[in-house]
């Protein structure tokens, strides 16, 4: 292998996975994947492959100090995000530390965090089981929201306006926790829409970031679920400056060095901050795409070269020129898949990327989590009138066909 090409373990294989593969391969590294999914497509791309759990961290550890890799890196997907940290750690190669990763990602490690450093934080418990669950809750008020303590993307998640709701919401997240935990937490009323964000610290310094308001589908099954993240946000220069000192303080608390995040926040009636996640890692569906596109610098050249400790003071802030779109294409039926329209002005002049994430004749469920997702879609647009407009109703200008269970002919 030349001195210059270095092995790159990278966890996962789907196929929000491939533009990374493809980006390392052509920067003339060696790619080796692994997962417990052999089928996954990108897999088939890699030099290499192997079937390891990328939420066994010591088995992630083992295997890339047994491939002699450079670097292990998880990109966009949640559940790589411990093990990359670990094995980078363990190995002697560049990292935020593992127990701050830890603490990012799990909800309930997070909330103590912030509570016992002075953040503002809503009221939350965490329980083992429904009985303990029962005896908390009157510490809280309602509505609150139950959560699975590690998983993101909304996977299990349930909004709980009255205590007679509350068995069906710890069925439905103990059944989707990998562990054994759940938080319980009071429901943060935002002024306006909450906020997401994507962004990247070098040194442990937030350097290039985006603000996006959010918004979600009422008719959805979840309606509290994100479908819609539209760049830049339209939210004060002030309250989004004080956002950035609130996460700035909490990066450097966690002595977290050159790291991608995706952060969820609101912003509440009376001008508190509350950070409600900081994934340690790029967005999932788009995101990772319209932090590119917004600043114009490479987010997928940056976290290779953070994982093999290289320079990345390229990564600084821009002026976002465009008014970007981020959307999770769902259905709120349930069916077979048969394709996505898209108005054919609204593709020529807006649609930047369209990825799809089921292939037709696939089963679609009704919309409750990201694991639901039909596509991710990306368009820009010259004002923010004209993208609000498009947001108000996004079936005017694209919708995916589904033939609904109930019609033996198949419809729409």
């Amino acid at each position: 292998m030349q001195a210059d090409r270095k092995k790159i373990l990278i966890l996962g294989g789907t196929v929000l996975q491939i533009p990374f593969i493809e980006k390392v391969k052509s920067m003339g590294h060696y790619v080796i994947t692994c997962d417990n999914k052999p089928d996954n497509p990108g897999h088939k791309i890699a030099d290499e492959y192997y079937n390891v759990s990328i939420t066994d961290k010591e088995a992630v550890f083992y295997l890339a100090k047994k491939l002699n890799a450079d670097a292990v890196v998880n990109y966009s997907l949640e559940a790589g995000v411990q093990a990359a940290a670990y094995a980078q750690e363990k190995l002697g190669k560049p990292t935020s530390p593992y127990e701050s990763v830890k603490i990012l990602s799990n909800k309930k490690l997070f909330r103590e965090f912030l509570k016992k450093h002075g953040f503002r934080t809503p009221g939350f418990i965490t329980c083992h089981n429904k009985a303990e669950a029962c005896t908390k809750i009157s510490t809280l008020h309602f509505p609150v929201v139950v959560k699975p303590t590690d998983l993101w993307g909304s996977r299990g998640v349930t909004m709980v306006n009255t205590k007679n709701e509350l068995d069906n919401a710890l069925e439905y997240a103990f059944a989707n926790s990998r562990g054994a935990d759940i938080i319980i937490e009071e429901f943060v009323e935002a002024d306006g829409a909450p906020i997401e964000g994507n962004g990247f610290a070098v040194d442990g310094k937030l350097t290039t970031h985006a603000w996006a308001d959010v918004y979600s589908d009422l008719k959805a099954d979840n309606p509290i679920t994100p479908v819609c993240f539209c760049y830049p946000s339209d939210k004060p220069q002030s309250q989004l400056k004080k956002l950035d000192e609130t996460l700035q303080r909490l990066l450097t608390l966690l002595d977290m060095k050159t790291n991608a995040y995706n952060i969820e926040a609101r912003i509440d009636k009376q001008g508190n901050i509350y950070l409600m996640e900081v994934a340690p890692r790029n967005g999932g569906n788009t995101s990772h795409d319209i932090l590119s596109f917004l600043t114009g610098k490479d987010i997928q050249k940056a976290i290779l070269l953070a994982a093999l400790g290289e320079d990345c003071s390229f990564m600084d802030d821009t002026t976002c020129t465009k008014y970007w779109m981020g959307y999770v294409v769902h259905s709120n039926v349930e069916g077979i898949y048969k394709n996505l329209w898209i108005e054919a002005e609204f593709k020529k002049n807006n649609l930047q990327r369209y990825i799809p994430l089921i292939e037709e004749g696939s089963k679609v469920e009704t919309y409750s989590g990201t694991n639901c997702t039909i596509g991710a879609l990306l368009a820009s647009f010259n004002t923010r009138e004209e993208m609000m407009t498009v947001v108000q109703d996004t079936s005017r200008k694209f919708r995916p066909s589904v033939w609904l269970r109930s019609c033996s002919h198949g419809c729409e």
